[in-house]
């Protein structure tokens, strides 16, 4: 159950103004990681990935500050889902970085043997197709939908 999380701030209480904010500030994190998902559909590069991230941790981050705000089963749901994305985009991220520093020791002259780098390209291109499947349920999701309801 999300309640119990470590960071969940018990002395906020949950107000009409507090609300109108978190709804504010929802909006635009929200707005503005669905243009980066779909731009990442649409081009997926290693600077669009790390932007997702980016944007997925800000809408996460700012989603635990006010979780009072909220319907705790809406919620949740929706958390859940953004946490999962940030999850498996930090998974694609950090292959890449990995192929880049095998790269650098490859161009140093270290040994690399072939079957490593096509390993972390094969479990790459697997984790891309994971995110990319798990992007496209999110954007047409109940979750979602129920979520920016909420927000609106």
């Amino acid at each position: 159950m999300i309640m119990n999380k470590k960071w969940k701030i018990t002395q906020l209480r949950n107000s009409k103004k507090l609300k109108k904010i978190a709804d504010l500030i929802l909006n635009q994190r929200i707005d503005i990681i669905l243009n980066l998902l779909n731009g990442y559909l649409e081009n997926k590069t290693i600077e669009n990935l790390h932007d997702v991230r980016i944007g997925l941790r800000r809408v996460r981050y700012n989603l635990e500050l006010f979780l009072v705000c909220y319907d705790e089963s809406t919620f949740s749901k929706f958390y859940n889902k953004i946490e999962k994305l940030q999850n498996l985009s930090g998974e694609v991220r950090d292959l890449d970085v990995l192929m880049m520093n095998l790269d650098q020791l490859k161009n140093s002259e270290v040994k690399i043997e072939d079957v490593i780098i096509e390993k972390v390209t094969e479990i790459r291109t697997q984790k891309e197709i994971e995110l990319i499947n798990q992007i496209k349920k999110f954007l047409n999701s109940k979750a979602l939908k129920q979520f920016l309801k909420e927000i609106k």
